[in-house]
Parts: C-alpha cells; sequence; structure tokens
C-alpha cells in the first residue's frame, strides 16, 4: 500500500486570517500530530495510519478539497505540510480541487460535485488499482459517504477518526458485490446520464434515439436515478450513488478475467444494410456516407445495420455508439445531417455486446 486519499474538510477554518503558507508554517510548528487537535482532522488521521503502517510506504499523496476559497487555502496548506514535514511527508503530494464541489451553489453541489468526487477517486485508482486506500475523515458529509461507498464496492481499505477516537478506524467492508450485467444490461442509459450533468427525457429522445420508459426500468437502476419534473418535462440526472455504480462497474470491467469472444456474422456485407423506401433523405445521406456505412458493413461479427431514420441535427462531426438492451443505438452526424441506427451483432451476452460496443468504435472513431 503506497498511496493514500484523503478528503479534506474544513476542520482547519478557525484560522481563517493565515494565508496557505502562514497556515502551514504554524502546523510545521505544532508536535504530537496524533494527539494534538490543533493540526486538524487530516493531519491527525493521517499521523494515525502512518503510526500502525496501515500503509507500507509514503509514495502518493491526494488532497481532494472542494472548489471554495477555504478548500484552496486549507489544501494547499495541507499540500506544503506533507511534502515539508519530516514525519509525515510524501515523496508526492497532489492537491485536486473538486470542481463544483461548493455548497453555495446547491444544485451545482448536488449534481456535478459529488459525482465529481467520485469521479476524482476512480481515476486515481485507475493508477494504483490494489495498492491505495481513503482517508475519509475530512470534507462534507456526503463527500464522506461516497468516498466510502467507493472504497467499499472497489475492496480498497477505507479509514475513519471519529472526533473522540484516538485514531482511525477501518470501516467493515459490506458483504455486498457489484451487479456487473446488470450495469451492461443498462450501460447505454447510465453513460449517456454520466456524459451529462442533467438532461431531459425529450433530449434523450431526440440526441440519442432513446425513449425511456421510466417505469419499466429495473428498481435497481431508478434508484441510481434522480428524476425531477419542471416546466419542459422530466429531468434526468445520474445520482451520486449512481456515479459510484457507474464508475465502480467500469473499473470490475476491466480487472474481470472474462473470455470474451465475437463469432464471424454468416451474413454477407451486402446483405447486412436494412432501410426503409419511404425515407428518401435518410437514402441519399446513405448514399452521401457509403464509404462509412461500409466500413460498418464490413466488422465481422456486425450481422444488421437498420436504418431506423435521419434529421437535420448536426453540431459537429461524430459518431455515437452505445449499447441499449441487447441492441447498439448509434448516430453518424456529418454536415448533411444524422443518421439514427440500430446495429444488431453475434454477441451472446452482456459481455460480448459491451466487448463489440468498444470494437465498433475502435475502428470506426
Amino acid at each position: 500500500m503506497n498511496a493514500l486519499i484523503t478528503t479534506v474538510g474544513a476542520s482547519l477554518n478557525r484560522l481563517k486570517n493565515l494565508t496557505s503558507e502562514q497556515l502551514a508554517v504554524y502546523l510545521l510548528n505544532l508536535s504530537d500530530p496524533i494527539k494534538n487537535r490543533d493540526f486538524g482532522a487530516e493531519i491527525c488521521s493521517i499521523a494515525s495510519i502512518v503510526s500502525r503502517s496501515l500503509i507500507s510506504e509514503r509514495e502518493y499523496l491526494y488532497l481532494l478539497a472542494s472548489d471554495t476559497e477555504d478548500g484552496r487555502r486549507i489544501g494547499e496548506a495541507l499540500r506544503i505540510f506533507f511534502e515539508k514535514s519530516p514525519e509525515l511527508s510524501f515523496k508526492t503530494v497532489i492537491l485536486r480541487i473538486v470542481s463544483d464541489l461548493n455548497d453555495a451553489r446547491p444544485k451545482e453541489f448536488q449534481n456535478k460535485g459529488l459525482r465529481n468526487v467520485v469521479k476524482e477517486i476512480a481515476e486515481i485508482y485507475k493508477h494504483h488499482i490494489d495498492h491505495m486506500a481513503i482517508n475519509a475523515t475530512g470534507g462534507f458529509k456526503a463527500q464522506i459517504a461516497l468516498s466510502q461507498a467507493f472504497g467499499m464496492a472497489m475492496k480498497v481499505p477505507v479509514y475513519y477518526r471519529f472526533e473522540t477516537f484516538d485514531g482511525v478506524i477501518e470501516i467493515p467492508p459490506m458483504p455486498i458485490s457489484l451487479d456487473v450485467e446488470l450495469w451492461l444490461e443498462n450501460k447505454g442509459l447510465l453513460d449517456t446520464l454520466e456524459m451529462n450533468s442533467v438532461i431531459n427525457e425529450r433530449d434523450l429522445e431526440v440526441e440519442y434515439d432513446y425513449r425511456v420508459n421510466f417505469s419499466a426500468l429495473p428498481p435497481e437502476i431508478k434508484l441510481l436515478i434522480d428524476r425531477e419534473q419542471d416546466s419542459v418535462g422530466y429531468m434526468l440526472s445520474l445520482s451520486p450513488m449512481g456515479e459510484v455504480f457507474v464508475q465502480a462497474c467500469r473499473l470490475s470491467l476491466d480487472k474481470m478475467d472474462v473470455d470474451v469472444s465475437l463469432k464471424e456474422s454468416t451474413v454477407a456485407p451486402d446483405r447486412k444494410l436494412k432501410k426503409s423506401s419511404k425515407e428518401a433523405h435518410s437514402n441519399k445521406q446513405i448514399s452521401d456516407n457509403q464509404s462509412f456505412i461500409n466500413k460498418l458493413l464490413a466488422i465481422p461479427f456486425v450481422e444488421e445495420v437498420g436504418v431506423r431514420g435521419s434529421s437535420q441535427l448536426f453540431e459537429r462531426n461524430e459518431f455515437v455508439c452505445k449499447q441499449f438492451g441487447e441492441i447498439i443505438k448509434a448516430r453518424y452526424s456529418t454536415r448533411g445531417g444524422t443518421l439514427y441506427m440500430e446495429i444488431r451483432t453475434t454477441a451472446r451476452n452482456p459481455y460480448e455486446l459491451e466487448k463489440a460496443v468498444e470494437e465498433i468504435q475502435r475502428q470506426l472513431i
């Protein structure tokens, strides 16, 4: 264990009159960081972790601070402290300000800030995998809870120091496992919500050719989505716990030893395209983009490409490909407009379908 993530709170806010540099000097002149509460929750808890050898090497320390003036000031002071402290220094100390984690802006805090906490932790996890721990002592209560949830989902040790305790305790792991297949089966919707802070159900239908039947979604998926009605309809967003689920499943899939192979289709490429003769505009767009269509049809495991329609919608040249249930939905946008397609493959299970999406994107983007 050589990397530690620490959430940063406001325990040092009592010293508001000090700049980051002055606060760091003040902290470096204190003694006994385990018992002396003047150090603040972050230093006291890390001192306890170090003294008990809960991390074997002090290689990396990541400080996750709020997107506030105090968050930046305290975070920078802690960064200086952990670079210079004779007893508690780390070789590499990285301060990360979590975008939109600001309780003065409640909407952004809920829809973006808390989810960004999870994204930051997930990104750090990719670099250290099974060699990191989380110290979730400081910060907003929701921030602490999400850090703990991510740690439990990915089997990462999570430590917390209660104010009245002499040292940190390890939060006991919960006897739960991630349902990666449930994520894969709903990946298109969840990934789309993960890409947007908030999206209108109608925009989801127009932009991604996907009609949300919210009542028909699995109960477990509904719990991961925030849905509110306003003057323009229902607004959807991935909840902070939904962000934990998506990020943890995505990372777990990378670690899973699943044999995924895609059989070659027996359908000839010139018989894979299905289109409606009624849609003259779609036929024109197909003709205008025949080179791209041919590349898609030539992919060995693709069995059928159905053109569902087209529009004049155009913002940028792009190809978007997502898994919705057992079907891959795609849209291809050029200056001539947008084609909406459904792609069927030889994939036999959610793992193979995810592999098909990745391979299609790799060959066409």
